[in-house]
């Protein structure tokens, strides 16, 4: 009897366990069963064991390959091809959306492709037709995956999903994981603030360009295409802001690869900060940067060469040359031509630095433009310092006397300096002429920034024996030096007035100062000029006033003088390029004018003067109706930027007109003239 009690307790315990293991894993776990094929195996997951009473449920769909085996994205690149989910033969079901994990680039084959490796689980939701009635799901996947071959695979999956309550199942955990690696499609839960995409054609070629500014730091950023036809995998050219806060990517692909000019387009950018997609529907534009410089690089150095030798008659660079030419009067005749040649020296030394410059930040992916130090404040004041000293200097309110064991770094001294006073003078005639861009710079520095790192140091080269060609015909023709002037009571009078222009330059570069700090800027200016000035005139505390002047000076920038980034500058009847719909002008059969202008830049200045604030050109403006469109790229703007290099441009200005006539535009010279701009009208109207 005892014997029969126990056999039937184990009876029952067993029947328990049986019924509680059974349970637990109905509870726990609902897939559906595995489908194995060579290399691959195929299965569907819940993350709930009922409907629970929703309109919705959550699946999916999970992929396990053999190691060093891969599948592939929606645009998989060459060599390959997506899944394709078909679920007609399923019952209660209006709906399947899957979701595609990012994925990841490799290269399988010889071929750059882009998928998934070892594990994915696509997440699925699907929409119920009634949360109340059974659901049955009837799928099939056909998928291919590859390593040294490919090998095509195909699953037929069924999964059952009762109604009523439910529990989370073990598989929620993994799909709810893939599920974060699903890209955000709301910019607000993005880090990003901003993302455009656009497409320009050329008879040959499709440029497809992207643009994003964020909030964190861009750092081995991923960017991924995808189209309903389907592209070949490149590699984007990106480029970096200095900040990493903002990307420009490029995507150049062969114009047979389109088989549409209007399409949606999906973007992906991904990083260790971002994970986003952006869809929007783009149209190609007709792109003038396929007339970037084709010509024979003898003819480009030429070009550079004449570029180079203009900038000495530019506003920017005179004062400082006019301030060498005083010198070179004061010099004894054996002298000037060795100064010659140290001035020569400094100016190609300056335009090797810049080559370099620019080819660093190339090789960095990072965007280049001429003259883009001068967005930059602390450039700005460096330079500033320096002018100062030199109209100081100039002025004789002193002379700088350093120890005797360290004189012959003193690039004002007359003596053991001489090299270096000669040297920095071209060298810093350089920088002053960077903001200029003269006829001729604008086709130099495309064909310098377009072309291989060889052309770009060439060019630049070119450009700097231009700008030293006045110097070096006195070297090779040195009895040109009789042709000037005797030094007289005359050039004291002369050396006063080229010491008001530098003044002038002074002016110029606070006046660009002041778009990144504000008028407590020039205060603090004016007091470092006192105190350094009272330093060189008495001689109690005199290293202490000196100290202290240096010390408020460099301090300026650190002070909370700075302005605001979003103030706009108001020019009358002009209105902010950067509200500006383009586009949506020229569809409305409106003609635009567009001038991209910075306040350090020169010739813009000169062409808004002399040109655009002309009586004739402003009533041709208002009598043709002309939208009138003003971009200031005194500081840093990624959308000028873009919209620069669109046009295959590296500098400014830029005018150009757009009509629905001419809706790729008409670009404008850098130097404007009235008559110019009267044609222009007539031509695009």
């Amino acid at each position: 009897m005892n014997r029969i009690k126990k056999n039937i307790k184990f009876l029952l315990i067993s029947v328990i366990l049986s019924s509680v293991s059974f349970y637990s894993t109905h509870v726990y776990a609902l897939s559906s069963d595995w489908v194995i094929n060579d290399k691959s195996k195929v299965r569907l997951i819940s993350s709930k064991t009922n409907t629970d009473n929703l309109d919705t449920i959550l699946l999916g769909l999970e992929y396990e390959l053999e190691p060093g085996w891969k599948t592939y994205w929606k645009s998989p690149g060459g060599g390959g091809f997506p899944q394709k989910v078909v679920w007609n033969n399923s019952e209660n079901i209006s709906q399947i959306d899957i979701e595609w994990p990012t994925p990841t680039q490799f290269e399988i084959l010889g071929l750059d492709s882009i998928g998934y490796f070892d594990r994915v689980i696509f997440p699925i939701e699907i929409k119920l037709i009634d949360k109340n009635k059974t659901t049955k799901i009837i799928l099939n996947t056909n998928y291919l995956v590859c390593k040294h071959i490919c090998i095509p695979g195909n699953a037929n999956l069924y999964l059952e999903i009762p109604p009523g309550m439910g529990e989370y199942t073990n598989f929620l955990y993994d799909i709810e994981k893939a599920k974060s690696n699903v890209p955000l499609t709301d910019l607000n839960l993005s880090a990003l603030n901003k993302v455009e995409v656009y497409g320009a054609k050329s008879s040959q070629t499709v440029e497809i360009n992207v643009i994003a500014d964020s909030q964190k730091n861009f750092t081995n950023t991923n960017i991924y295409i995808h189209t309903p036809f389907g592209l070949p995998v490149y590699n984007p050219i990106i480029e970096f802001s200095f900040n990493l806060k903002n990307i420009s990517s490029k995507f150049n692909f062969n114009k047979k690869q389109f088989s549409e000019e209007n399409f949606p387009i999906e973007i992906i950018i991904n990083d260790q900060n971002h994970n986003y997609k952006f869809i929007k529907n783009i149209t190609l534009e007709n792109s003038i940067s396929n007339t970037s410089i084709k010509d024979p690089l003898l003819y480009i150095l030429i070009i550079s060469l004449l570029g180079g030798f203009i900038l000495n008659l530019m506003p920017c660079v005179f004062p400082v040359l006019s301030i060498k030419l005083m010198s070179v009067l004061n010099n004894q005749q054996g002298t000037i031509r060795l100064s010659f040649i140290y001035t020569s020296i400094g100016i190609l030394f300056s335009f090797l630095l810049l080559a370099t410059f620019f080819f660093i930040l190339k090789q960095l992916n990072f965007s280049v433009a001429w003259g883009m130090q001068f967005q930059e404040p602390y450039f700005l004041i460096f330079i500033l310092f320096v002018l100062t000293i030199f109209s100081l200097n100039t002025l004789g309110l002193f002379e700088i006397n350093l120890p005797s064991s360290i004189k012959t770094s003193n690039i004002f001294n007359q003596g053991k300096s001489f090299f270096a006073k000669n040297f920095f003078n071209g060298f810093f005639a350089t920088l002053l002429a960077t903001p200029c861009s003269a006829p001729f710079i604008g086709t130099a520095i495309t064909a310098a920034f377009t072309k291989n790192s060889l052309t770009l140091f060439l060019i630049f080269i070119s450009m700097g024996f231009g700008m030293s060609l006045p110097y070096l015909v006195v070297v090779l023709f040195p009895r040109l030096v009789l042709f000037l002037p005797k030094p007289g009571k005359w050039t004291i009078y002369t050396k006063y007035f080229l010491s008001i222009l530098l003044i002038g330059t002074v002016v110029w570069i606070i006046n660009i100062l002041l778009n990144f700090y504000n008028l407590y800027f020039v205060l603090m200016f004016l007091i470092t000029v006192t105190l350094f000035s009272i330093s060189v005139k008495i001689n109690y505390f005199k290293n202490i006033i000196t100290i202290l002047s240096v010390i408020t000076f460099f301090s300026i920038p650190f002070l909370n003088f700075i302005k605001s980034e979003n103030i706009v500058k108001n020019d009358e009847n002009w209105i902010d390029f950067l509200e500006t719909d383009i586009p949506n002008l020229i569809e409305n059969d409106q003609v635009v004018f567009i001038d991209i202008t910075a306040d350090w830049c020169a010739t813009c200045q000169f062409n808004k003067i002399n040109v655009l604030q002309s009586k004739t050109v402003k009533e041709a403006f208002n009598k043709n109706d002309i939208v009138l469109v003003r971009a200031d790229w005194t500081r840093p703007s990624k959308e000028i930027d873009i919209f620069l290099k669109k046009y295959n441009r590296f500098g400014i200005p830029l005018n150009a007109f757009f009509s629905s006539k001419y809706p790729e535009g008409i670009l404008l010279s850098e130097i404007l003239s009235e008559k110019q701009i009267l044609n222009s009208i007539e031509k695009i109207k």
